[in-house]
């Protein structure tokens, strides 16, 4: 029991390193945190589901839809709505956020209804692997979740937009003195971290099924973000994954109750031991 709980806390985790991986994205490039992130997820899913049953493409085709349509949705958003607001206090900004995640929702509902719709591509027997029993959800989700984790640190390590993306992170006046374009670059930021939320929603799809509220799982991954230090791509990952293990074998010994609110019980805990985040690095700059 505590392997297939291991198992399933690592797949559930890596739905949550993707979610907080947009989540830290936004805020290293643009110091705002996106409350509308699991919203977007729960639109794109949506677009896999309508391009697999109302347009009959197979799934890989859907799938890549509704990734280019979370990166054209969260463009379009930081374009119309996010940019608007550059030079404002924060407070404006992460109402907007709430209130495009609040819109999303009412949109999908008007579109799909409020019925759960399932999107199931990864039905099957379970795999065994060394006398393990593993579904074919939980095993796709954790290998093309760490698919991406590799490529993300190639491209934020070696490609000239990663390079850009993370100069910015660091020093937004010298990026803009450097001819970095700027604005350009964060509304490439909110395009991928869209990406990455679409591709999460069509994981978890399967095990939750799709509606207008699982957006609500961008909250419950708000604190996997906070975990390993908001400015932290790896924290992100790692906190994830600590997240949905805890999560997932609290769930076996206490009540359901106290598994819902398990992440915020667990972020509490490392915040009065390390109100940075675990993997928060102090630098010291000279003058």
């Amino acid at each position: 029991m505590i392997i297939d709980g291991l198992i399933n806390g690592i797949a559930l985790g890596c739905i949550y390193a993707l979610v907080a991986l947009g989540f830290v994205l936004i805020y290293k490039a643009t110091h705002v945190i996106n409350f509308a992130q699991g919203e977007i997820m729960m639109f794109c899913s949506y677009i896999c589901y309508a391009g697999s049953t109302t347009f009959h493409f197979n799934f890989i085709l859907s799938f890549f839809f509704a990734v280019i349509a979370g990166f054209l949705l969260g463009a379009l958003l930081e374009r119309l709505f996010i940019r608007p607001l550059i030079g404002y206090p924060i407070l404006p900004v992460v109402i907007a956020t709430i209130g495009i995640a609040m819109v999303l929702q009412s949109v999908a509902a008007l579109i799909w209804t409020f019925e759960p719709q399932k999107l199931d591509p990864f039905s099957g027997s379970p795999y065994q692997l060394w006398k393990v029993s593993i579904s074919p959800v939980h095993l796709w989700t954790i290998i093309i979740t760490f698919i991406l984790i590799f490529l993300f640190s190639l491209f934020f390590r070696h490609s000239l937009v990663g390079i850009k993306l993370r100069a910015i992170a660091e020093d937004l006046i010298g990026s803009m003195a450097s001819g970095i374009p700027v604005r350009r670059m964060y509304n490439f930021t909110w395009g991928l971290a869209g990406a990455i939320g679409a591709v999460a929603g069509i994981l978890v799809a399967p095990v939750i099924f799709i509606h207008p509220h699982m957006g609500s799982i961008g909250l419950r991954a708000l604190p996997a973000a906070v975990l390993g230090s908001f400015g932290s791509i790896p924290g992100a990952v790692v906190g994830g994954i600590v997240l949905g293990v805890s999560e997932t074998i609290a769930g076996l010994y206490l009540p359901k109750e106290i598994k819902d609110v398990f992440p915020w019980l667990l972020l509490f805990l490392v915040l009065l031991i390390r109100p940075e985040g675990i993997f928060y690095t102090y630098e010291q700059k000279k003058v």
